[in-house]
């Protein structure tokens, strides 16, 4: 009955379909059709999905899922709509938005599918603004499309063969291997698919890949050979070849899938092609032929997703003839399959906190044997047929919910929604009976009281428990401990540490320092009760144990026992997985609120107490080794913890079953730390096996260890902290899968982890130490150690010694020290059972004069007698570098406008020669006018440093000149003012001066030089850009973007690297950093500008001595920043005539960044960094050329002359038009949309308004303000408005020109909204306090009436009650509170009573009714009184 249901609605459904579809067909664009297609080949479906990619950037996106054997990428595509959530990866897809994939060609010689997937990419992209049932369908569904599982065998098969060549080349992939038969078998058992999964084929596993990532709901297969809808199964437990149904529990969905294609198909539904014979079109695949380790199979085994197999066409490779037919056959069958990822059930599992349940199962009463699994964010998808079902959600640690009962009509274009909240198990369980817990004694010779020479309780410990056992320690062992508080917490509880050496107290040279910080996360609770056992452990066995006793005398040991102590009081024990205390007392992560290498969000911001304590705790002990213990999982994590774009990328924090999702970044000491971390998983008794926890089962760990941003993006965590900043090799070790495991589960906690703790400590004596003295045998203090090419150094303490932990190995130790000459020399660490090395080095002082004459070639005026200089000075000196290097040099001052504002020096070889050909580089002293007199300084000596290389004839100087244009800029404002303060105190380190350049750049107000200098940015087009700023030794540039990181680390990549400089953070420097970090983006999106800025010193004004350390410490970054514009590639574009093609661009494939050729020889050059780089290059109305470039290190790559092929146009009847175009050409405006006080105003919508165009051409701001509009029409002049919530809105008119260049920088300045319902702000707040007043008034004249009426009643008596004085005793005198208060008045009304008016005798009614009069009694002894109150 419910079989014929589902028939007719689908009938009634096409019927109607079928009128819209004759109603839309004028609006329909098929012009993929014309000229007749032909087969692509892979490399044109690639080219062709780029193309839907760049012109539907709303809509499509182009990625590839893996190689074939012979290196082809299997190209994708994603295609929904109505979201600006477009990416590859399911976090990018909308909440409950279902995913489809349409993939063919699994057989190579099977192609018509192929060409289908194709023109199904092209007809929803084209028709997705003219047809409502595309947009419709885009908008709610998430569609992947795969053309080609098999390019291999496509490649060697022929066009018009029908059957398989021989040998069935064509059909199987290079390796000759059917990749039907490939994927892993219902029916097969473990062993099987584990043996066959060693010698599966890389399409194979790629596609596997793909289906597992993603929570497809539904699939449509493509084959060639026949005409029918198969559907699963297709193979049986009895393996026979044919002629036996093998149905699965879905069988009715599956049919109402398969009739959906074949019954919209005019050939498929007659069921009598090709010689077979199929009712209605469709089969079951077993009942056809029996097929082993096929794909539609594998997909409903083994995921949710729902799969046909469709066979389009007898021939197996048509003529490309017949496309054009056979897409007109099938094309509104896949439409209505499509929709039907919207028929059934769906919902999120979330648990009592809101958090979603991944990998809960959804159950169906009569479909239990197909459960389906949640997504990571807990969504569900359930395909049914209408009906009614009983449906439940089911969890592993969670109570199953309540069936109910729902039913299914499929009447909407949704799925029903079902949502379910799950509670955890609960562990304890209340009830008539009792639980006797049965304990059998042990004696203590089998686990030796586990280590312990005193019975030891195992129990859970609040802080006040805590901090009696750890006083207690402190108080048995004095002569060992030493316990000490590095700060409060929020609530104002100690940050207790223990620390345990032989000589506590202070710091020993020559021994190194440990610390384990536990219970970071207050609910999560296993390392702070270790730790406590390991203190009582260590204190017992000292002089006992002859290992605990070298552990002791050789190592300094800091325990902190608790990071949040207030946490830890709010959370429950028996908790596994819940957030319950997990933040401090502010609600803050506290790992999340360090200071990140990648970026700052809310959780950083601001320092909590406790963070802060233990950053300064870090710092001023060396430590050399540390460990911070968690709970929730089985692992021991190292770092980095996160990637670069993680802080944008929110979904990357989410912590998913799977470590293919998330991106590898490991540490340059990534071996050591591998190592560390398996010292502790093989020491553990389960760790090293990997296996997953209950609630997270398909997180498995290798040997134990996972790299932190493999596993899940932590932003803000301590770990990478203690590495970048303070050089502590750190690690993060999750001891057990449950957070607050219960008092009774410590003694098995402590047997796990006794040993992996203590051997952990003893990592800290492998490596290299010693001490690092001068010439006359001073200490050095801070110098920096570093081995082979790592950059990642250790620092010296106040005593000169070091601690750098190495595996065996032959090393190049270096040492660089500020104000000595570096050292570098070879050592070897033994593989021995010491594994371990003392290396003591002299460091000699730096003589100025040799180190400019082995770097600075010989110009001693900048390291000898340095100072600031005074602008006419800077001017002066300026003018004399022309007058004695004409040849390369050009002063600027009074040339131009610019000119008289700004002093500037160009250097350049071949002056007058045509430019184009050239770099163009900018050197700007500074943004900041405090910090301009030092950046300026440093501009000078470069400058100087340029023009002695040119003059002795320095290679690289001479390669400089040749290749580029270098424009210094030493700004010269508010110099007398900035230099009268230092004048007046040298000592000053901050001096403040408002309004400098950066607040000017950065102010939405029109100021000469601030104009000035943008219109120089704009019309010189800089390739690169440097300037200085202070507060830091640090490189800012452009976050995001990963060709600009790669050129700061080569920046960064010196020889010899000075420990950083430890400056303090202030509110001056703090908001000087975020300026330039504004300014950073706003010259790189607006002017297309790499903007890197470099930190000199702490003080903006370092005294005048100073400088020359700072430009000592400093040139090599700025050689190398020099050396940039030696890598990368370059081009001429030209058109099919070999005429220059001037308006053409350059873009780096996955990169928003344009480059536009020169406007003379059509030239482009790029600085890229060695790597490999796919590169477009077009023009309007002409054809992209997209090639992989691969750049070396110091090499230019010519890519010579690149030729672009015109498009030819059609012209007929009738016209088709890009988006938004007015028959013309097209062009893009981009810029930014800011506030009066030039914050950038988010979501922002721009819209062109004028000319009219045939489609809507909007879009919205970024979180940064900036918008991109694509098909602006070219050729006119363009009114674009902007709307923004609670702002003016406001137009602008821009001119676009003919040729279609886009049109960068229009910015617009809204206005805040100061109107209130259409009134003025301060008129709405009078009017609406007059109303409120007027209301309060009324309310109050309101009272006083009713209580007047009140009184006018004078009939009845109102009476008091008081107690009687008494004699000789206090009142209640035996009821004395516990503050010694006496209770003057006590009510004898208990539980039960109701309260009525009392009245006169004559009409008494009750006053207390209750049935228990014991509960009223009073037996006070007093007497009490009736007063008679009569109201006057």
């Amino acid at each position: 009955m419910y079989y014929l249901k589902s028939i007719l609605f689908s009938f009634v459904i096409q019927i109607c379909l079928s009128g819209i579809s004759i109603a839309q067909s004028q609006k329909e664009s098929e012009s993929f059709l014309n000229p007749p297609p032909h087969y692509l080949s892979n490399d044109e479906i690639g080219t062709l999905f780029s193309k839907l990619h760049k012109d539907y950037p709303k809509l499509a996106h182009k990625y590839a899922i893996g190689k074939t054997l012979d290196g082809r990428d299997m190209h994708a595509l994603m295609l929904t709509g109505g979201t600006d959530k477009i990416g590859t990866k399911g976090e990018s897809r909308d909440l409950l938005r279902p995913m489809i994939k349409v993939l063919a060609n699994i057989h190579g010689d099977e192609t018509l599918g192929r060409q289908m997937v194709i023109f199904l990419a092209q007809y929803l992209t084209e028709n997705y603004n003219n047809i409502p049932e595309v947009q419709q369908l885009l908008n709610t569904t998430e569609i992947h499309l795969l053309p080609s599982c098999n390019p291999d065998g496509f490649a060697a098969a022929k066009e018009g063969n029908c059957e398989s060549l021989p040998k069935y080349i064509g059909r199987t992939n290079a390796a000759g291997v059917d990749l039907n038969r490939d994927f892993p078998d219902r029916l097969e058992n473990e062993q099987v698919i584990q043996l066959r999964s060693q010698t599966r084929q890389p399409e194979t596993a790629a596609i596997i890949e793909w289906i597992a990532s993603k929570p497809f709901v539904l699939s449509a297969n493509f084959h060639g050979g026949a005409v029918v809808a198969s559907y699963p199964y297709d193979n049986s437990i009895a393996h026979h070849e044919c002629c036996e149904e093998s149905l699965t529990p879905d069988d009715r969905v599956f049919k109402l899938m398969a009739h959906t294609y074949a019954d919209n198909h005019p050939i498929m539904r007659q069921g009598n092609n090709c010689n077979d014979s199929f009712s209605g079109g469709i089969t079951n695949g077993a009942n056809w032929y029996e097929l082993n380790g096929g794909m539609q199979d594998f997909n409903y085994a083994f995921t949710n997703c729902f799969e046909l197999t469709i066979e389009l066409s007898c021939c197996k490779y048509p003529l490309a003839s017949t496309l054009p037919t056979e897409w007109a056959r099938n094309k509104h069958s896949l439409l209505q399959l499509l929709k039907l990822a919207h028929i059934g059930v769906k919902g999120i599992i979330k648990d009592a906190s809101g958090y979603p349940i991944q990998d809960a199962t959804v159950v169906v009463s009569g479909l239990e044997d197909k459960p389906i699994r949640t997504t990571r964010r807990g969504e569900y998808w359930r395909m049914l047929t209408p009906g009614i079902y009983n449906i439940q959600a089911q969890a592993f640690g969670y109570q199953a919910s309540v069936p109910q009962q729902i039913q299914i009509t499929n009447d909407n274009t949704e799925a029903l929604r079902i949502d379910f909240t799950l509670l955890p198990t609960e562990n304890n369980y209340d009830g008539d009976f009792r639980k006797i817990n049965v304990e059998h004694a042990e004696s203590l010779t089998k686990h030796e009281n586990d280590g312990f020479l005193t019975p030891t309780k195992y129990e859970h410990h609040n802080f006040t428990a805590m901090e009696k056992f750890i006083r207690n320690i402190a108080e048995s062992y004095p002569t060992i401990t030493r316990l000490y508080s590095i700060g409060k917490s929020v609530q104002d509880r100690d940050l207790w540490v223990m620390e345990i050496f032989v000589t506590p107290g202070a710091h020993v040279p020559g021994i190194p320092e440990f610390k384990y910080v536990a219970n970071m996360h207050g609910n999560e609770v296993i390392g702070k009760e270790m730790l406590l056992l390991l203190t009582k452990y260590i204190c017992e066995n000292y002089l006992v144990d002859q290992r605990i006793t070298k552990l002791v005398n050789s190592t300094r040991m800091h325990f902190l026992y608790s990071m949040n102590p207030d946490g830890y009081e709010i959370s429950k024990e028996g908790d596994k997985s819940s957030a319950n205390g997990r933040s401090n007392a502010n609600d803050v992560d506290l790992n999340r609120n360090f200071p990140d290498q990648y970026g700052s969000d809310r959780y950083n911001r601001v320092a909590e107490p406790e963070v802060v304590a233990v950053m300064n705790w870090t710092l001023s002990i060396p430590f050399v080794l540390s460990a911070n213990l968690h709970g929730g999982s089985l692992v021991a994590n190292y770092p980095f913890d996160d990637n670069e774009n993680d802080f944008t990328n929110t979904q990357s924090r989410s912590r998913i079953s799977s470590l293919q999702h998330h991106k590898l970044n490991p540490t340059e000491d990534n071996e050591l730390f591998k190592h560390l971390a398996l010292v502790y998983s093989k020491a553990h008794p389960t760790m090293h096996l990997g296996d997953p926890c209950p609630l997270f089962r398909n997180e498995k760990f290798p040997e134990g260890i996972t790299n932190g941003a493999q596993w899940y993006s932590v932003t803000g965590g301590m770990q990478d902290w203690n590495y970048i900043r303070a050089g502590v090799l750190e690690l993060t070790i999750e001891m057990g899968c449950d957070k607050f495991p219960m008092a009774a589960e410590l003694p098995k906690y402590w047997a796990d982890n006794r040993e992996p703790l203590i051997l952990f400590i003893e990592q800290i004596q492998y490596g290299v130490h010693g001490f690092l003295k001068s010439s006359i045998s001073t200490p050095v203090v801070g110098a920096s150690i570093t081995l082979d090419d790592a950059k990642h150094p250790s620092y010296s303490s106040t005593y000169g010694d070091y601690w750098k932990l190495a595996l065996p190995g032959r090393y190049n130790i270096t040492v660089v020290a500020d104000g000595y000459t570096p050292q570098r020399q070879e050592i070897e660490i033994a593989n021995d059972i010491n594994r371990s090395m003392r290396l003591d080095i002299l460091l000699m002082r730096n003589d100025p004069q040799h180190w400019a004459s082995a770097n600075d070639y010989r110009i001693i005026e900048n390291v000898v007698h340095t100072r600031y200089h005074t602008n006419p000075e800077i001017r002066s000196r300026l003018a004399e570098f022309e007058t004695r290097n004409g040849q390369i040099a050009t002063f600027g001052y009074a040339e131009s406008e610019f000119g008289f504002y700004y002093n500037s020096i160009k250097l350049t070889s071949d002056i007058g020669e045509p430019e184009e050909s050239k770099y163009k580089i900018l050197i700007l002293s500074s943004l900041f006018d405090a910090v301009s007199p030092l950046g300026r300084e440093i501009t000078m000596n470069m400058v100087r440093h340029i023009i002695e290389g040119y003059n002795i004839r320095e290679p690289v100087i001479l390669n400089l000149l040749q290749k580029s244009i270098m424009y210094f800029l030493p700004t010269t404002d508010n110099f007398g003012n900035i230099f009268d303060m230092y004048n007046q105190n040298n000592t000053i380190c901050d001096p403040v001066i408002p309004n400098d350049l950066a607040d000017r750049i950065l102010s939405p107000e029109s100021e000469k030089k601030r104009d000035l200098f943008l219109r120089f940015l704009e019309n010189e087009k800089f390739d690169l850009m440097m300037t200085f700023t202070t507060g830091n030794s640090e490189l800012s540039y452009v976050k995001g973007d990963s060709v600009i990181k790669k050129m700061a680390h080569d920046i960064e990549n010196t020889e010899f690297s000075l420990s950083p400089l430890q400056c303090a953070s202030t509110t001056t420097r703090m908001k000087q950093g975020e300026s330039t970090e504004r300014l950073t983006n706003l010259f790189y999106k607006l002017y297309n500008i790499p903007m890197f800025t470099l930190g000199l010193s702490c003080c903006r004004m370092p005294e005048q001595d100073q400088i020359a350390k700072v430009w000592q410490a400093n040139l090599e970054k700025l050689n190398n920043f020099f050396d940039l514009i030696n890598t990368g590639v370059l081009g001429v574009v030209q058109n099919d005539k070999g005429e220059p093609l001037r308006n053409a661009f350059v873009r780096l494939i996955d990169s928003n960044q344009m480059h536009n050729v020169t406007k003379n020889t059509a030239r482009f050059q790029l600085i890229l960094p060695a790597g490999t780089y796919g590169i477009e290059v077009g023009a309007y109305n002409f054809e992209s050329h997209i090639e992989s470039i691969t750049i070396t290190k110091g090499k230019i790559t010519n890519m010579n002359i690149i030729k672009l092929n015109a498009i030819t146009l059609l012209t007929g009847h009738s016209e088709v038009h890009q988006l938004g175009s007015l028959g013309g050409g097209v062009a893009t405006v981009s810029g930014f949309v800011l506030d009066v006080s030039n914050h950038p105003i988010p979501n922002a919508k721009i819209s062109v308004i004028e000319p009219h165009t045939k489609h809507y051409v909007r879009n919205f701001t970024d979180s940064l303000g900036a918008y991109s509009l694509s098909n602006v029409p070219a050729g006119y002049d363009v009114t674009l408005k902007v709307e923004a919530p609670r702002h003016i809105d406001t137009t602008r008119v821009v001119h676009v020109g003919t040729t279609g260049a886009p049109i960068p920088g229009i910015v617009f300045r809204l206005k805040v909204n100061e109107h209130i319902m259409g009134m003025p702000r301060l008129l709405f707040i009078m009017i609406a306090s007059v109303l409120i007043i007027v209301c309060v008034v009324g309310c109050i004249l309101c009272a006083q009436f009713i209580m007047s009426r009140r009184r006018q009643n004078g009939d009845r008596r109102y009476y008091n009650f008081s107690l009687l004085p008494q004699k000789s005793k206090e009142l209640f005198e035996d009821e004395l509170g516990e503050d010694g208060e006496t209770e003057l008045f006590r009510s004898p009304i208990r539980k039960g009573m109701s309260i009525k008016p009392y009245y006169d005798e004559d009409n008494i009614k009750q006053v207390i009714n209750t049935d228990d009069e014991d509960e009223f009694n009073d037996d006070s002894g007093d007497e009490i009184i009736m007063l008679d109150k009569r109201l006057h």
